[in-house]
Parts: C-alpha cells; sequence; structure tokens
C-alpha cells in the first residue's frame, strides 16, 4: 500500500518553488548588475561633460531669476499698460474709421450709379426729342417742297 505524506508533498512543492523564485532573483539580479554596469559607464564616458554643466547649473538659476525680475517689472510697469490701452483705443478707431470709409463708398458708389441712371434718361429724352425735331424738319420741307 502507498501512503502520501502531504506534509512531505508541500515541503517538496515549496521547495521546487524557492528553486524557481531563487533563479528568477539571479536572474533578476544579473540583469540589474548589468544595467548598472552600463549606466556607470555612461557617467564614466561623459563626465566631463556633467561637471560642466553642474558648474552652470548656479549661474543659469540665478540669470533666471534676474530675467524673471524683469518680466516682472516689465509687465508690472504703469507706461507698458497705457500703451496697450492706446493700441486698443487706436485698433478701436481704425475700425470705426474703416467703416466710415465703406460707408461712403458704398454711398459714392450708389450715386454715380443713379447719377449714371439719371443721365443715361436725360440723353434718351435727348434723342427721343432730336428725332421728333427731325421728323417735324421733314414734315415742314416736304410741305414747303409740295410733295
Amino acid at each position: 500500500m502507498i501512503t502520501i505524506n502531504f506534509s512531505l508533498l508541500g515541503s517538496v512543492v515549496l521547495t521546487i518553488l524557492g528553486i524557481i523564485a531563487l533563479v528568477f532573483l539571479i536572474l533578476f539580479l544579473k540583469n540589474l548588475n548589468s544595467l548598472i554596469q552600463k549606466i556607470q559607464g555612461l557617467l564614466e564616458k561623459n563626465e566631463d561633460n556633467l561637471d560642466q554643466v553642474i558648474d552652470k547649473l548656479p549661474q543659469i538659476a540665478d540669470q533666471a531669476d534676474i530675467l524673471v525680475g524683469n518680466i516682472n517689472s516689465i509687465v508690472a510697469d504703469p507706461n507698458l499698460k497705457m500703451a496697450i490701452a492706446k493700441a486698443n483705443d487706436t485698433m478701436t478707431n481704425v475700425n470705426s474709421i474703416t467703416d466710415d470709409i465703406r460707408d461712403t463708398v458704398n454711398y459714392v458708389g450708389v450715386t454715380a450709379v443713379d447719377s449714371i441712371d439719371t443721365l443715361g434718361a436725360g440723353v434718351a429724352s435727348v434723342t427721343d426729342y432730336s428725332t421728333l425735331i427731325m421728323d417735324v424738319i421733314d414734315i415742314a420741307r416736304n410741305v414747303i417742297s409740295g410733295k
């Protein structure tokens, strides 16, 4: 008869799982070590450049502070605010003048069309009168000549 000892079976399974976990841990540590070596090589290769950048960081921070101060003083300058307000007023005036010019051009155009229509009607009337006068002259000539 075969007896199964669950305690021994559980210990064997846990031991196998522990060995598998240990193998994965070793592979992870090996890859991590390789990554750290690559990073260290990169840092050693660029050590001079990194030192220069680190040395310049305080100067860059000081210049940034100066620029922020200058920008704050420019933005807070009442003359700038007044200039912007005047520019807005000027743009409003330009828009108003543009509207006036557009209205004037439209009025002149309509007036010109009306004048041309009136002139055309006048020319047509003169043509009609001249034709009528020429007919009267022809009739008078025919009457005088006896035809």
